[in-house]
């Protein structure tokens, strides 16, 4: 059964990643505008990608398969825009089809087992959950995403409270004008209460870990007191120029963010690669290279696989059936019954999230990478 897909979820690595079995994998790039054009270019780039499957082992039902399942109708194409798509099949049915926008990996065919997703993880990886708050003292403008190719949804949140100005109507003085103070001031934080409320819930809901924000730097500063320390505890939070108001700052808006969002991600890798060095020690949480990785993806215990992006592809390793039968190729040990040998690299990612555990994709420009390309944070010892 085809899983048609706008975000990879779950059901997606259960039917690419559960089964042994090879899988077809394409990922394409965009198309162009022109019908005519497309064809031509549809073909020009559809037939190589075919032979390579067909080459690896690829049956000519699945290729027929996977080929129709991601060659767009002119509606659909127009419908994409400027897309790109990554496809997955298995004996003569389309497992997975994925609407990949801004994915930078050129076109890609590959048969094998166990199914090579390490492009799709990479743009999953730059396209995560965010909120996005532009915010004044009446309340704030809204922007939630759930990531990936979607389309963030747009909200606006209106402070219960409308008197936010400290001047006293009338020229009065002293008592009058501390009590307009006052009744301004309380009318802000109720305000960014508000506001925290909704971003809090908006978190919870896309369970996002990055939060973006722009507009006026007291109701910034009264909104993050109000939002509660157990959403605030585990957010990135990036501010970016601009505010509320029709100022101009909005037609760049969409660009600030998605600069925000990515240094967010940089980040955060950057700072879960040094978890992993402080854990790097013969008594630490971190394991190295193809030998130790396995041997911790057998037991369950990776909570963070590292893969870098140009992690060499000829190392291969033995998987069985269940996530946890991996074994390096040439190290003696005892390989599990009905095993398979593939790139280690696609070994460790299937056993990793088919055990729960997050794949973080190290780009090669980082500067910094594990050991023979693989490596991790676990659980437990």
């Amino acid at each position: 059964m085809t899983v048609m897909e706008h975000r990879i979820t779950r059901s997606v690595f259960e039917a690419v990643l559960r089964p042994s079995e090879p899988v077809a994998v394409v990922y394409m790039g965009n198309a162009p505008a022109v019908v005519n054009e497309y064809q031509l270019e549809w073909e020009t780039r559809w037939r190589p990608l075919a032979d390579k499957l067909r080459d690896e082992g690829a049956d000519d039902a699945t290729i027929a398969a996977l080929e129709s399942a991601v060659r767009p109708s002119a509606s659909a194409r127009a419908a994409r825009g400027q897309g790109q798509v990554a496809g997955f099949a298995r004996a003569g049915q389309v497992l997975a089809v994925l609407t990949t926008v801004g994915m930078p990996a050129p076109d890609l065919a590959r048969y094998g087992s166990p199914g090579h997703m390490l492009p799709l993880l990479q743009w999953q990886q730059l396209r995560p959950p965010y909120v996005f708050a532009a915010i004044d003292r009446t309340g704030a403008d809204l922007e939630i995403s759930i990531g990936e190719a979607n389309a963030p949804v747009r909200s606006t949140v209106d402070g219960p409270d409308d008197e936010i100005e400290k001047n006293a109507p009338g020229g009065w003085e002293g008592l009058a004008q501390g009590r307009y103070q006052r009744r301004a001031e309380d009318s802000w934080a109720h305000n960014a209460g508000a506001v925290a409320e909704a971003v809090a819930a908006a978190v919870r809901r896309v369970e996002a870990d990055i939060l973006v924000i722009a507009g006026d730097d007291r109701a910034e500063h009264l909104f993050l007191e109000k939002l509660p320390e157990s959403v605030r505890k585990g957010l990135t939070v990036k501010r970016i120029p601009g505010s509320r108001s029709r100022d101009g700052s909005e037609q760049n808006r969409a660009g600030a963010i998605e600069a925000a969002v990515r240094e967010a991600v940089e980040e955060q890798t950057a700072a879960l690669w040094q978890q992993f060095l402080e854990e790097r020690h013969p008594h630490g949480l971190a394991v190295e290279g193809g030998y130790e990785t396995l041997g911790a993806l057998a037991s369950g215990r990776v909570a963070t696989l590292f893969v870098a992006e140009d992690a060499a592809m000829g190392a291969k390793a033995w998987f069985g059936p269940a996530p946890t039968e991996v074994v390096p190729v040439g190290e003696g040990l005892p390989v599990p019954p009905e095993a398979r040998k593939g790139r280690l690299v696609d070994v460790a990612v299937r056993a990793a999230l088919l055990t729960g555990g997050e794949v973080r994709v190290i780009p090669a420009a980082a500067g910094f990478w594990p050991m023979e390309g693989v490596g991790g944070i676990c659980r437990f010892h």
